[in-house]
This record gives C-alpha cells, structure tokens and sequence, in this order.
C-alpha cells in the first residue's frame, strides 16, 4: 500500500504484516469503537476524510471490478464437458455482470466526489499488492474454489457466520494468507460519517454539480431492470442478469441514498429486497455449483497463468512480497496483444475520467456531444478488452511451452491517469492513445499466426481511424462534430 494513504487509516484500517495476519479479523464494532475517538483522524476536517474515504473506495471498486473480470475470463476452454457447457456459460456471464456493477459503483462514487468539489479517482494499486487496505491482496488469478471463496467473503454481510460461512473463510485465507476483510465496513464508515451533520454540513454538497457527474440516461445502456443477459441466464435463473446503479448527487440524502444502494448491491447491505441479487448471493451461487464439480473442477477453467504482465523482469516464481508473483509473458504474439490490451484498458480510463470534465446538456438529444462520445467509447473498450483478453487466454505463455500456461489479460496500470489541463490536450492524448495502438496492430496484422485475430484487428483499425479523425477536429475546435461516433468493432 502506498505509505500517504496507509498512515491515515489508523486502527479501522490498519495495515497489515505477515507476521500478525492472524490478528486482522476484528468485527465492525469494534473498528468503529476504536476509530471513534479521532474522526476526523489528525489532519483531516471533516469534508477532506470523507474525501479520502471515498478514494478509497473507488480504489477498491476498480481492483474488484478488474479481478473479477480475469476470473471470468478464464472460465471455458475446449475441456469443458458439453453438460457442463451452458453452467459455465451462465457462470462466467453472472460475474462479468457483477464486473460491470462494480464499475457502476465506481462511476457513482465519482459522482460523489463531484458532488463534493473533489478530485476524481480511477486509480487502484498494481500488482504485487498485499494489505488491509483491500479486502485481499490484489492478485489476477484463474476461477477455483479459492479465488471464488474470497470474492464471497469480501462481498458477505456482517452476520454470515454459519458451518458454510466458516468452511469458505477458512479457504479464502488459505488462499490469499490472510483473513480477507469485508468491503462493507469501509461503505459502514461512509455511512457513519455522512450522518454526521457536524463534521459533514450539508453547505459541502454542490447540486449544481449534477451536470458534470454521470447519469443513468447516458450509462444506463439497459441494464436496469434485467433487460441485459437474460439468455445467459437461463441455465441459473435464480442469479439475475447485472443491473448498473448510476446515481446522481446534489445532497446529503442523495449521497447516503448512493452509499446505501451500493452497499446493498454488492457490500454486505443485504436486505429481504435485494438478498437473491447481491454480489454475495452470486458468488456464493456459483461457489457452491463449483464445489459440487469436484475433480471435474479444472475441466471448466483454462490453465491462465496469475498475474501476466508484459515486464520482461517479472519471472515465473519470482519473489513479490505477499500478493505473490507476476508472470512475465514471453510468447511473441501474445505480448503483443497484451500491450494493446493496456492500451484499449487506459484509453477506457482516460474515457471515464475525461467524461467528467464536461458538461451534461440535457436540451440537446438529437447529437451526440464529445461528452456523450466519450460515454459511447468507453462501452467500446469494454467489447475491446474482451475479445482481446478472449484471444490471451487462447495464447501460450511461452513460446517454448505451446502446451503450457496461457497468456491472460494483464490490466497494467498507465504511468499516469492524469488529464492534461486545456481542453484540446486532453484530445491530443486520445490521438496519441489511438496512434499507439494503430503500431501495435500493425505490427500483430503483420504476424501469420495471429489467425481468427485478423478480422477483428482489420475492424479495430477501422474504427480506430474513424475516431482519430473526429479527434483531430475536436483538437481543431469542432466541438458539436461528429454526431455519429465510431464504436467497437462487430
């Protein structure tokens, strides 16, 4: 953990060594109780805590959002009994839904910050990674019974502690070395300190920032009310398809209103309402369906190496401290998609950031603004990242090993998520995020082996060339041009 950030969060959150990892499961009373007696911690008022609260938790909605996307990648391959086809289908559809969940938790957590006048936050620490700061240390691993059951524990509510709740912590710490921490404690604590009218006045929250904050009409994309994946769904009808929370912010009750929506979603704040729909159902759903495949279990996952990365230095089974290692991928196509991997994945983050830098006009519907193509372009990396991660999983690691470990999608954090100061800059830097990724597809359109790649790298040049050119007249100071964006390769 980043030393600015782990000296502020004190005994609620304190960090946490190899040599006390037995010590860490403290209950929510009793964090609250020993953080009571300095909130705001030293150097902090009110309003600036909750800031830092809030980045906290969108570091932790970034770093789910990503893991979670990696496990559901790795679910398939050409081992998967035709019985088992259409549960590991439903499998791996139910948690990319909870993924795009969680980046609706951290769209709204900006719109928070928004609200308060605050700077944004789409960072999350890369790996290797170990602390309490994370409900686990952040690791990029393939769907088993461990990964799973510490993804059940940091989504559980704070009462779930029965023979079944027991047996799966028991595993997630086996799996991650220590007790994993529940993420509802941290939303507990947001919630405890915006009730707080002293420390937080309701004078901190700016309605007029609503403009610049991300609503449903933009984000929404049909995903509320079930209208997505159904289709996938219907071998496990009991876990529903995702539905994206996107809400905005212009006061104390809508603040506590998007706090408590999505910790009811995917934190721990279950009610009678939403049990069956919580990320902890989910999980604990398709936990249990894998438990019962038993040896079967490795049929329905690819052998995807843990935590691939493009760094030549990072070696198979090279010491990282306590998240444990990051596996350098060798095989000379797949690093290749791998780099436009992270390319694609830091052009989605530049989307979303850049998005919020400019104002909603809800009296123009008819065409579509820079903002409104940032939002359309962001869903277009998210079809980007998947086929490109679809290819990873396909590919050796190795060259050396074509039957060994495959390849997998990296999520390497850019060097830097911020955006340039003038408005025209900040298109420089999308020009200069598609000329990158024009090198490296050509470069892969020019390997014989990329095969079933080829289409889908000649409709992302395409695109790509489409968008470069409405960029540049963005650059030029058109700033109602284009009304019809260019999207994701089909």
């Amino acid at each position: 953990m980043r030393s600015r950030i782990s000296r502020h969060l004190g005994p609620a959150f304190a960090e946490t060594s190899s040599a006390r990892r037995d010590e860490v499961a403290a209950s929510l009373a009793a964090r609250a109780a020993a953080a009571e007696a300095e909130i705001p911690p030293p150097e902090f008022t009110g309003r600036d805590y909750l800031i830092f609260l809030l980045h906290v938790a969108a570091e932790i909605e970034h770093s789910l959002m990503v893991q979670y996307l990696f496990t559901a990648y790795s679910l398939g391959g050409p081992n998967v009994p035709e019985g088992r086809q259409a549960d590991v289908r439903a499998w791996q559809e139910t948690i990319l839904g909870i993924a795009k969940e969680e980046m609706g938790h951290l769209v709204t957590i900006q719109n928070l910050l928004t609200a308060l006048g605050a700077p944004l936050n789409f960072n999350r620490e890369d790996y290797p990674h170990s602390s309490a700061f994370y409900p686990f240390g952040f690791t990029l691993q393939p769907a088993s019974l461990g990964s799973l059951a510490t993804y059940v524990c940091a989504e559980s509510p704070q009462e779930w502690d029965d023979a079944e709740a027991q047996e799966i912590k028991a595993r997630a710490q086996a799996d991650v070395g220590m007790p994993v921490n529940r993420v509802g404690e941290l939303y507990a604590e947001l919630l405890r300190l915006l009730g707080n009218h002293a420390l937080v006045p309701d004078t901190v929250f700016d309605a007029e920032s609503v403009a610049f904050q991300a609503s449903w009409d933009e984000w929404g994309r049909g995903y509320r009310e079930e209208q997505r994946g159904r289709e996938a769904m219907s071998s496990l009808p009991e876990l529903p398809a995702p539905e994206l929370l996107i809400i905005e912010v212009d006061s104390r009750a809508a603040a506590i209103t998007a706090v408590e929506r999505v910790g009811e979603q995917g934190e721990g704040f279950e009610t009678p309402e939403n049990e069956n729909e919580s990320h902890f159902r989910r999980f604990l759903a398709i936990y249990r369906a894998m438990r019962a495949l038993g040896a079967e279990l490795d049929s329905v996952v690819r052998p995807v190496a843990t935590n691939p990365t493009t760094d030549p230095a990072a070696q198979d089974g090279g010491e990282w401290t306590d998240a444990g290692t990051s596996t350098s991928i060798v095989h000379p196509e797949a690093k290749l998609w791998a780099h436009l991997f992270n390319v694609r994945y830091r052009k989605l983050l530049v989307n979303l950031s850049h998005a919020f830098e400019l104002a909603d006009d809800p009296s123009d519907r008819v065409t579509l603004s820079p903002r409104g193509a940032l939002i359309h372009r962001t869903f277009s990396e998210m079809y980007n990242l998947r086929v490109i991660a679809g290819l990873l999983v396909r590919l050796p690691l190795d060259g050396n090993q074509p039957d060994g470990p495959r390849a997998g999608p990296p999520f390497q954090m850019p060097y830097t998520l911020m955006l340039p100061h003038a408005e025209d800059d900040r298109w420089r830097l999308h020009r200069d995020l598609l000329d990158a990724a024009a090198l490296l597809t050509e470069r892969l359109r020019e390997l014989a082996g990329s095969g079933a790649g080829q289409d889908y790298l000649t409709a992302l040049a395409h695109a790509d060339e489409i968008e470069r050119g409405q960029v540049e007249q963005l650059i030029a100071g058109s700033a109602r041009e284009p009304a019809v964006v260019g999207g994701s390769p089909t």
